[in-house]
């Protein structure tokens, strides 16, 4: 019998080691937020036996014995505060509110194309470019820039995408994922799936300008670098990212609305808080929350954005109306301490915000709608007042308000009657209600996001590749939308019309 047990045990361990994987990571965006969402999978991976090679701007300062770290730190700044406010409060309106976001994207996207440049040239990617190292599969961002999709064709191995952010509008089609104006918002607006006609041309003419933008100015330019440096003509990324295996999306129907995906798309929102612990709070925090006798309302606008950075007039608004609530405000303020501030209100230049929006006196969440903060509010069941700034933000809040999670206002919008206004209705009991269920809801999984992750990991590296997209990849618009079958039947019919009248005329 005991040498039963043992022979069992040995196979056990035999099972275990075959089914460990090397895996290479390429997470080259400089952004904490976007690391963030993924790290909890790499941190997993290792500990199940996996073999890691990641290359990031935030390497591991408490080495793990199944992991390697290639360090970009210093090939380009970290993106931790660096957006003022104040140069969002314009006043534009109708139409042309809503376009002051792409100068924004397209100077995010053009930075990243120069990094590309800078990383492909840099000393730390040499072994990368040589496609050295045996590796079984490749998990790499994808994002605004596909230039990390050249190594994956050097090393000819099965990939999967990592999307830390709703998918970007040029992201649909590589996966043969429905796109359609008419109900698929664009993330940069703040539009649901729910649009007035004026709204869906408005995203129409969104969505078209930001594949056309993206394909000349991004992805053309991508090319003849990534050519250039390997020396050769490559296949066209796009066709590369098109073979795909899975991408892992930070997204989840009840917070982000619905979509049609192929199987290839798999949403895994709140996999960054996988086995994440509520701590206790700070004497400083815990003294603070003592005195809330109805409540405290937590104030961050995030890791990118300068809170203190609000326009004088909105920040006068702001603090008129907190001065007459019942609650505390916690507000993460990275400036100094402002003078004369109501007694209630309380700025530190750093918050937990995960164990504050935990703690059960936590009533109200004041944000900028970011993806993992309006994640986190969900998950700890607390009604968000959004203010959105950037980027996927607008859409983000949208979707947030329309699952009954939110209150939203733009900021050009901020004085003391819409502020306070929207303040009364997040801390309501209805909201509160709202909240909670939304939280049991978005909770209620079969498996959790990090299981799921791991086991379409395991499974693309298994079997050395998913093919799990729609065939729509490799169609164009034209003969998506049946024009070109359109055109052929229109031109055959006058051919056989104009045949027959020949003939009797005959």
């Amino acid at each position: 019998m005991f040498h039963h047990h043992l022979l069992l045990f040995f196979l056990y361990l035999n099972m275990n080691h075959c089914f460990c994987y090397k895996i290479l990571c390429f997470l080259p965006y400089p952004g904490k937020s976007h690391y963030d969402v993924f790290a909890p999978v790499l941190d997993e991976l290792a500990n199940r036996g996996h073999k890691l090679t990641v290359v990031s701007f935030f390497p591991l300062q408490k080495r793990h014995p199944n992991r390697r770290d290639v360090s970009l730190v210093g090939l380009a700044p970290l993106n931790v505060e660096v957006i003022n406010i104040d140069s969002f409060d314009y006043s534009y309106m109708g139409f042309a509110r809503y376009l002051e976001h792409i100068p924004v994207v397209t100077k995010l996207a053009e930075s990243n194309l120069k990094l590309c440049e800078k990383l492909l040239d840099s000393d730390v990617f040499i072994e990368f470019l040589n496609a050295e190292g045996d590796y079984d599969l490749i998990l790499v961002e994808h994002f605004n820039s596909d230039c990390m999709l050249g190594l994956i064709h050097n090393y000819d191995l099965p990939s999967i995408g990592l999307s830390s952010s709703a998918l970007l509008p040029f992201s649909y089609h590589r996966v043969g994922a429905p796109d359609n104006p008419a109900y698929v918002p664009g993330m940069t607006l703040p539009f649901t799936d729910q649009m007035t006609f004026l709204q869906r041309v408005e995203n129409t003419l969104i969505l078209l300008f930001y594949n056309i933008w993206y394909e000349i100015v991004i992805r053309w330019e991508e090319q003849k670098l990534l050519e250039r440096k390997f020396g050769r003509t490559l296949p066209p990324i796009e066709d590369v990212a098109k073979n795909t295996s899975v991408v892992l999306v930070n997204t989840h129907h009840v917070l982000n609305g619905v979509r049609v995906f192929p199987p290839s798309i798999i949403e895994v929102g709140g996999i960054h808080l996988h086995k994440r612990i509520i701590k206790p709070l700070t004497p400083v925090l815990q003294k603070i929350v003592d005195k809330a006798k109805h409540g405290f309302i937590l104030f961050s606008f995030g890791s990118l954005i300068k809170g203190h950075t609000l326009p004088a007039n909105r920040l006068k608004a702001i603090l008129t109306v907190f001065a007459g609530i019942q609650q505390i405000v916690i507000w993460k303020w990275e400036d100094n301490v402002l003078r004369d501030l109501p007694r209630n209100v309380y700025q530190m230049n750093w918050l937990p915000q995960y164990d504050l929006l935990n703690h059960p006196k936590c009533v109200g969440f004041i944000t900028h709608a970011g993806l993992l903060s309006l994640t986190e509010s969900i998950m700890a069941g607390v009604p968000v007042l959004a203010i959105p700034i950037l980027g996927d933000q607008f859409g983000n809040a949208a979707h947030a308000a329309q699952a009954g999670l939110a209150e939203v206002i733009a900021l050009r919008d901020i004085n003391e009657i819409v502020f306070g206004n929207a303040l009364k209705k997040i801390v309501s009991d209805e909201m509160q209600i709202k909240a909670s269920r939304l939280s049991q809801m978005y909770k209620d999984n079969i498996i959790s996001p990090m299981d799921t992750a791991i086991y379409y990991i395991e499974k693309t590296a298994r079997y050395k590749g998913l093919k799990m997209s729609s065939q729509e990849r490799w169609l164009n618009r034209f003969q998506l939308a049946s024009l070109d079958v359109l055109a052929f039947l229109t031109m055959t019919s006058a051919i056989f019309v104009a045949s027959v009248y020949y003939l009797c005329r005959k």
